[in-house]
């Protein structure tokens, strides 16, 4: 059943890798790379704000499902995240005032509101999927977040040729419509499997998942900084071009990041509702194996594409895209076993060693970035990350070894490996062995 539902998991997120590739080749070809780098900036900042969400309403929840209350989760974090709300929105009227130079860099000009706004919504959208995911209702995830992404394509698709000139615009009113179909739907069967309606004890609960989600969504926070903050660096130091330029060659490696992303949610799904540590070891380290495999195999697909292609595909203000992609291989790599390793320790209850890896590789972003981006620009920023994923992934695997005194020998793919994962393909397109079985 695991490895059934990270299959379906992976048929979604290979879609949803499919239609960004799409979504890319339109933004390339039709918004240009100014306007790219004014939609990273929303989409970053929608980021910020969803972290903090997070606190109460993010991957903790998964955790928490099969443990609490529905109900009690569902009103601690709407609370939550309608609190944060206002937060940003104080914060955002002071700094807009006080310091207008700052906000002018990091809140495109004429998207305050819709940022806010559309936090809100993905703060309520990303609490139905968590609630999902942790009821293990994995193939009823995988149906919403189809039908979110093909609406978004369909959205954008069609307000681009209704106005091609205001891409940033069109790309958020697909995101209004997208996440609100995803809130809509994620609510409603959510809902459907509520029975006891009592919101006595919420605060008990609430407090709960801060203590459990404070060191998780802290690594989380982390986490993103370390994929993101040379994002602001870059439009700082050397515009949106050149940002929107970088965005793209981060998007296409983040498609190839999805494989480990699907693996890992199956993953936790698993190890969080189970009390087997060896279960939960023996289990990663196989999945690690495929992660590792299946995203090296598509890393190697990109970097056998010609320089020209990229051009002639993306347009030709994105052909360095390859040499990005080049320089973000390694951490590409690291990212992926990092996703595994990174699961397995929220899943069984040490989300404070996640915690710790973001905080070195934090630290290493921060001297790099200062470092690398101003003399070198997206190639400075692509380097940057590659060295703290690397720096975070050596820390969670030494900490791995040291726990469950795993032999070198078990990361070996071997035969029987791949004659599992052969298996459970075959059984998912053949009713009648599934049936025998």
């Amino acid at each position: 059943m695991v490895f059934k539902n990270i299959l379906q998991t992976a048929g979604t997120r290979i879609l949803n890798a499919l239609f960004n590739l799409v979504i890319l080749l339109l933004i390339t070809n039709v918004v240009g790379s100014k306007g790219f780098g004014i939609i990273s900036l929303i989409v970053l900042d929608v980021t910020v704000i969803q972290l903090l969400m997070g606190l109460l309403a993010g991957g903790s929840l998964i955790y928490f499902a099969s443990r609490s209350r529905t109900v009690q989760l569902l009103f601690a974090s709407y609370l939550w995240i309608l609190l944060v709300i206002f937060l940003f929105a104080g914060s955002g009227w002071l700094v807009f005032h006080f310091f207008p130079s700052f906000f002018a860099v990091v809140v495109p000009k004429g998207f305050g509101m819709d940022i806010l706004l559309l936090g809100l919504l993905n703060g309520f959208m990303q609490i139905h999927y968590n609630l999902l995911i942790g009821q293990k209702r994995i193939p009823l995830y995988n149906l919403i977040f189809s039908i979110q992404i093909i609406l978004f394509l369909a959205v954008f698709i069609v307000e681009l040729l209704l106005d091609k000139a205001n891409g940033p615009q069109a790309y958020v009113l697909a995101m209004y419509s997208s996440w609100g179909a995803g809130s809509i739907l994620g609510i409603y069967y959510v809902a459907k499997r509520m029975s006891n309606f009592t919101l006595k004890g919420w605060r008990t609960v609430a407090a709960e998942i801060l203590r459990y989600g404070l060191p998780t969504q802290s690594a989380v926070m982390l986490h993103i900084g370390n994929k993101r903050l040379s994002f602001y660096f870059i439009r700082i130091f050397a515009g949106l071009s050149p940002l929107g330029i970088y965005s793209a060659g981060v998007q296409l490696t983040e498609g190839l990041r999805l494989i480990g992303q699907s693996i890992s949610l199956v993953q936790y799904s698993a190890i969080s509702n189970s009390h087997d540590k060896e279960y939960a070891r023996i289990l990663s380290i196989r999945l690690m194996k495929f992660t590792l495999l299946l995203t090296f195999m598509a890393l190697l697909i990109l970097l056998l594409i010609p320089e020209n292609i990229y051009q002639l595909a993306l347009s030709r203000n994105f052909g360095v895209i390859k040499t990005i992609v080049f320089v973000l291989s390694p951490g590409v790599m690291a990212l992926a076993a990092n996703t595994i390793f990174s699961h397995y320790f929220s899943g069984t209850g040490q989300p404070a060693i996640n915690l710790r890896a973001n905080i070195i590789g934090f630290v290493f972003t921060l001297l790099f970035a200062f470092l690398l981006i101003p003399p070198f620009g997206y190639i400075g920023a692509a380097a940057t990350a590659s060295l703290n994923y690397l720096v975070s992934v050596i820390y969670q695997y030494t900490l791995f070894q040291r726990q469950t005194q795993t032999r070198f020998s078990e990361w070996i793919l071997r035969k029987e490996d791949v004659k599992r994962f052969a298996e459970t393909i075959k059984q998912m397109f053949r009713p009648e062995i599934r049936n025998r079985s």
